[in-house]
């Protein structure tokens, strides 16, 4: 009991989760990530776990905490409730002790900060939160109900940003789960709004076809923590393949000698085999990929099932938490952006969609030779990798550029 004294209070220092420090008897100082330190109790009536916010350090010294603390310990002893039905007053004077929504938007944008490596995703939580949420800002936190939160999603739906206010709504349900977890809210109002905003249409296969915000893509995908799902975006960028077939590729397919990759009439949509040229950018992917699943027969497998092939939801997944959510960038999309641009740039027609293993609408061309077009392919499939890499470089001297600025 009585563990903490003013020393060890002054070396604390915030870190990049919230941290508990137990003085006894139930009371302990909890410190968050933004360095708000709240005393908090614990205790049980009736049987029934409890937790109380008795107020901020050093507003709150360690010796007040401990008398409010033994005050409370008394009432229970003697079998009176600490927390009696609190007036209307007494709730708003509670909540006051509290953080705004504002603070507790700020808190959570700087623990994201810490722990996102997608620059976008950061920017854009900021975004819905500082910006469209800007009228929560003053609500304590403890006090915000559904009905605070759902005029201000009507409205954004109503400007004609649906999808903007279907993601607030998850935005604003994350800063409350964040809430939950450090202990200064009980409950999600966001929760109780699901399913009450327009549906939004969003594009299957939206895809990122300028050059510039191409290259900010593929930055973005370089940083994907997860090895193995890196590879298999930057192999799909590189290759133009269906999400299907990538995720279906099998070290047998691969001919390292002959640099091509052969997709079986099984896995191809056109239930014909194709052939896929590789450039050095995608033999170089596929020896660092080799190195994870190499002793396996796939060559993208499910990190803890490695008899299975990365999921549907995978490039999903990875490209919403880069940023990139199925309204902006798709798995497919890799394919249009690949397409757009290689014509925007002068490439044969034909070749392209040969590449893309397009269906020809001339019932002549439709018998299809798998070699068709192939030394055009590997001379395309190698300059779209040289492409790649330069609007990679692009991308990288801009931000380098506009952080100098």
């Amino acid at each position: 009991m009585n563990t903490l004294n003013k020393m060890s209070l002054r070396a604390i220092k915030p870190g990049s989760k919230l941290q508990k420090h137990t003085d006894g008897e139930g009371l302990a100082l909890l410190v968050t990530p933004n360095d708000v330190r709240t005393w908090r109790l614990e205790y049980r009536f009736n049987g029934q776990r409890r937790g109380k916010s008795l107020g901020r350090f050093p507003q709150m010294s360690l010796s007040e905490a401990r008398a409010e603390r033994d005050r409370i310990k008394d009432l229970v002893r003697r079998g009176a409730d600490p927390e009696p039905k609190a007036t209307l007053d007494e709730t708003s004077a509670e909540a006051s002790d509290g953080p705004t929504f504002g603070e507790l938007c700020e808190e959570y944008l700087s623990v994201l900060r810490k722990t996102e490596p997608a620059a976008k995703t950061v920017a854009k939580n900021d975004w819905l939160l500082k910006r469209l949420a800007a009228p929560l800002h003053d609500l304590a936190v403890a006090e915000m109900r559904a009905a605070d939160v759902l005029p201000i999603l009507q409205q954004v739906a109503a400007s004609g940003r649906r999808e903007s206010a279907v993601r607030l709504r998850g935005v604003i349900g994350t800063v409350f789960n964040y809430a939950i977890r450090t202990e200064r809210a009980e409950r999600n109002p966001a929760d109780a709004l699901k399913g009450t905003l327009p549906k939004v249409e969003t594009e299957g296969m939206a895809a990122i076809t300028v050059e510039r915000e191409f290259g900010v893509l593929l930055r973005a995908i370089d940083s994907y923590d997860d090895p193995g799902l890196r590879h298999a975006l930057q192999f799909s960028a590189l290759t133009y393949g269906r999400p299907v077939e990538t995720r279906s590729a099998r070290w047998a397919e691969i001919d390292f000698a002959n640099r091509l990759w052969t997709i079986p009439k099984g896995t191809a949509k056109m239930r014909k085999e194709h052939l896929v040229p590789l450039s050095d950018q995608a033999i170089e992917i596929l020896k660092r990929q080799h190195e994870i699943s190499g002793t396996g027969p796939l060559v993208f497998p499910q990190r803890r099932k490695p008899d299975r092939p990365l999921s549907e939801n995978a490039f999903g997944v990875a490209l919403d938490r880069l940023g990139y959510g199925k309204g902006i960038h798709t798995a497919h999309g890799f394919r249009s952006s690949a397409s757009t641009i290689l014509n925007e740039r002068g490439w044969r027609y034909d070749v392209i969609e040969v590449s893309l293993a397009h269906v020809d609408p001339n019932k002549v061309r439709r018998t299809y030779n798998r070699a068709l077009y192939l030394p055009e392919r590997i001379e395309m499939a190698q300059a779209w990798a040289d492409l790649c890499d330069e609007l990679r470089l692009r991308a990288r001297r801009k931000t380098e550029i506009d952080a100098f600025l």
